[in-house]
Formats: structure tokens, sequence, C-alpha cells
């Protein structure tokens, strides 16, 4: 449709105006309903539920809104009950017309009417307007559905209509990889629709929550404080971005229930390697066939960088030439930071160097630089490979403590036993991000790397006896 016409029929001014009010507002919900509908795809059944009970409780059309009188109805109440259900019908019957329009201009075939066009079919008596097949995940067929009754909703707000629009908003404002957003919505979906239906969350209020019955889900289905803390945040965050993106906000049942002291009790820390350990660990990532792996290894075990940093470098990250080899890490079209990871610029020693020269990197700039792991499923394929070295390799399975990640901390012990080296500048060289490391970053950002922090460096890994460990 690309003009909207109605005949006014009367030639008496006010009452021409006041139809032309009425239709200008039908045009408006129109435009309103196409330009939020227009481009929306992919839709899940429950998203899609969800859209379309917004939209009809938005318009005031859906049919629980509908006027009732209860058995305590008084006299005036009764007797103006017949003109509030004309009133109702009234809005009712052009909002339909206003829904069965722009489904009309979303599904008629427009290449089918211009082939009958020119193949004179389209002036025939018997012609019937050609439309292509509506999607039952399509949010305008299925307000329609249960404006009809044939798709039964009520229109409180409930717990489903909450996580719905929380995945929305959420994926709105977060930019992540496209696996990582795919990844992240299937999880969160998983872990949200486990309360659904602990809950009933179909029909369960949001202004209805319990937070007794709450905190007795949250600690009998997730009986460690950490795992539950961790849940405990995602849920209160479905609801706080209720409570933004609405006008009543609710009572949040989950605000509180955290329990951080004893998730700190509870929690396995991550300790660094033993000396003995290191030099296991080290010995075979060297070993390593896989070149690519061999490096990322040496990546972490040299620069305390994460998995995702080393396996996410793009090929002008990585500095072999001049008086100072380096390696940047730093945001790129293959990964983001962590938010708690530092843009930096370290030095590359010996074993990372000697690797890297053996490797032929792709041409162009920005590649990944690992052809193989240089994506966000690689990433993952790269962390398994080094964690089953820690695991059955070096039999160290049975310590949930230690991991590749270790190589991170394990730089930080060196670091504070060896002279001269700044604690900032350690953390500097893993990325550790703090008031005194960021200052370093102010000062060298990701430029060459200073003389010293290769000079740290060597200090650093010059140490042979680190912590205690019993």
């Amino acid at each position: 449709m690309t003009e909207w016409k109605k005949a006014l029929d009367t030639k008496d001014e006010k009452i021409a105006l006041k139809r032309w009010i009425a239709e200008d507002a039908r045009f408006e919900a129109a435009v309103e309903i196409a330009n939020k509908y227009l481009n929306e795809e992919n839709f899940t059944p429950s998203e899609t539920i969800s859209e379309a009970k917004r939209l009809l409780v938005e318009k005031n059309i859906h049919p629980e809104m509908a006027p009732s009188l209860t058995a305590k109805a008084t006299k005036e109440e009764i007797a103006e009950f017949p003109f509030k259900v004309a009133e109702w019908n009234n809005h009712l019957s052009d909002m339909r017309d206003v829904l069965i329009g722009a489904i009309h201009d979303k599904y008629i075939d427009s290449e089918q009417i211009e082939i009958d066009y020119n193949e004179g079919r389209l002036f025939q008596s018997d012609y019937k307007t050609p439309y292509r097949e509506t999607q039952t995940s399509d949010p305008l067929i299925a307000a329609y559905d249960m404006l009809d009754g044939n798709l039964e909703t009520t229109a409180t707000s409930t717990w489903d209509d909450a996580v719905e629009l929380y995945i929305k908003i959420n994926k709105q404002e977060k930019k992540r990889e496209r696996v990582k957003s795919e990844r992240w919505e299937a999880k969160t979906r998983q872990l949200l629709q486990r309360f659904s239906r602990a809950f009933n969350g179909s029909k369960l209020a949001v202004a209805d929550l319990d937070k007794g019955k709450i905190r007795d889900w949250l600690y009998s289905t997730y009986p460690t404080a950490p795992t539950r803390n961790r849940y405990i945040n995602t849920f209160s965050a479905v609801v706080n971005n209720w409570n933004r993106e609405n006008k009543n906000g609710v009572f949040n049942p989950f605000s509180g229930l955290a329990n951080k002291q004893l998730e700190k009790e509870e929690a396995v820390d991550r300790r660094s390697f033993t000396p003995e350990e290191w030099h296991q660990f080290l010995n075979h990532v060297q070993e390593l066939s896989d070149l690519e792996l061999r490096i990322i290894g040496l990546l972490m075990i040299f620069t305390g960088c994460r998995t995702s940093e080393a396996a996410g470098l793009e090929t002008k990250d990585v500095k072999l030439s001049g008086n100072m080899p380096h390696v940047v890490f730093a945001t790129n079209k293959i990964r983001r930071m962590d938010k708690k990871g530092l843009e930096r610029a370290v030095p590359l020693l010996s074993p990372v160097l000697d690797a890297m020269r053996e490797y032929e990197a792709p041409e162009q700039r920005e590649a990944p630089y690992f052809r193989k792991y240089g994506h966000t499923k690689g990433f993952d394929l790269a962390s398994t490979k080094l964690r089953h070295i820690v695991n059955e390799k070096m039999g160290l399975k049975e310590d949930p403590s230690v991991v590749p990640y270790s190589c991170r901390h394990t730089i930080i012990d060196r670091g504070d036993i060896a002279s001269d080296v700044a604690q900032a500048r350690t953390e500097y060289i893993v990325g550790h991000r703090t008031a005194q490391s960021s200052r370093i970053h102010q000062n060298y950002g990701t430029k060459t790397p200073p003389s010293i922090l290769y000079q740290d460096m060597i200090k650093i890994f010059e140490v042979q006896d680190w912590g205690y460990y019993d």
C-alpha cells in the first residue's frame, strides 16, 4: 500500500473533522504496526506469542480487556455497560481492520500480480488476489488468531513475556560475535525456561513472583553458591529490564538473594602451576605437531594471555620485524577483548618468536592469524585441546584448580618474586585490569613495547621457584 484513502461521506464540517481525526488515528496505528513488524523474522514460538500479545494490549484490544460486569456492579455501572460494550466493539472493529490491512500489505504477492497483469489475467471476473503463504511465527498472524479466539493468552504480563523482552533488548544493546550471540541466547533461554517450567511461566504474572518460593527453589536446584549466584544475576536482570521498559514496575524477588560471602567460601580458586607442572606443560606444548595450537599455547605460557586473546589475533597484530618483536592484544573483527582484559602490546620471548617464524601467516592484514582456530568455535577447540594436556597428559584431571589459564597466574606469581619488576607492569603484561596497570596502558597504549617490558619479562622467567604448594 502506497497511499491511504477514505471517504468521509459528509458535508458537515464538524462531522468531517471528527471522522478525519478517527481515520488519522487508524492510519497512525497502521503505520506503527507496519514499521514494527515489517522486517521482523525468525521469531521463536514464545517470542511470537509475546509480541502478538503485547501488540493487542498496547492497542487495548486483547480479548481479556473487553468490558465486563461483576456480581457487585452498581446500577450506574450496569446502565453504562451497553455504552462501554458499543465503544469497545467500535474500537475493536477499527483495530481489526488495521490489523487485516497490515497482514494484507505484508503477504500480498506483488510479483504474481505483476505477472497476472502482463498476461491479462488480472482483469478476469473470477480473478482472486494472490497471497504468499502466511508464517505461523509472524506476530501479526498470532495477534489475529488471538482476536478470533483461536489462540488463548492472558492479557496479564507473565514471566515468559519478561523473558522475551529481556532477550530482545539484550541482543539489541550488547554487541557480540554472531556465534557468541547465538550461544548466549540458547544458554539464556535454557536457564530461564527451567525457571518457567518450575513456576508455570506462561501463566505466572510478573507481579506475582514470590520471593520465599523462589529462594527455596534456587537453593534446591543450585546447591553451590557460585552457580546459584551467577544464575540469580540473570533472573534479576530479567525483572530489572522489565521495570525499565514498562511504566508500572514490579517487585524484584531476586534482589538480595545472592550470597557473595558463601560464594567466596565455596569457590574453587585457580592456582598457578608449580615449577614442575609449568615445565611439563611447556614441554607438552612444544611437542605439539599442530603448529597453530603450539603457538597459541606458547603465547599463553609466555604472555599470560587468555585462549581467545591468542587465537583471536589478526595478522596485523603480530609484529615480527623491527628491533622489538611483539604482539598486540586488542579488540578486532574476530573477537572483542574481555571486559576485564586490557588492550596491550607484549614483547615476544624466544620460544614464541621461534615458533611464529616457523609459521606461514596469511598475507591479508585483517585476516585471522590462525586459519584453524581464528574464530569463536576455534577458540573453544583450542581451549579443549590445551585442557586435555593438563587433564590427561599431565594427570591433573582431579584438580579443578589447575587449567591452561594457570599460565596467567604463574606469571603473576613469578612477577611478585622477580626483583625490580613493578606489580603494575606484570599486570599490564598479562592484561589484568587494575588502576595501576591501566596507568601503564595510558602511557604505552598499543605502541611498540618499551624495552623495559622486555627486561621485566626476562626477569620474570628467570624466577625458577615461586609459590607455596601443600
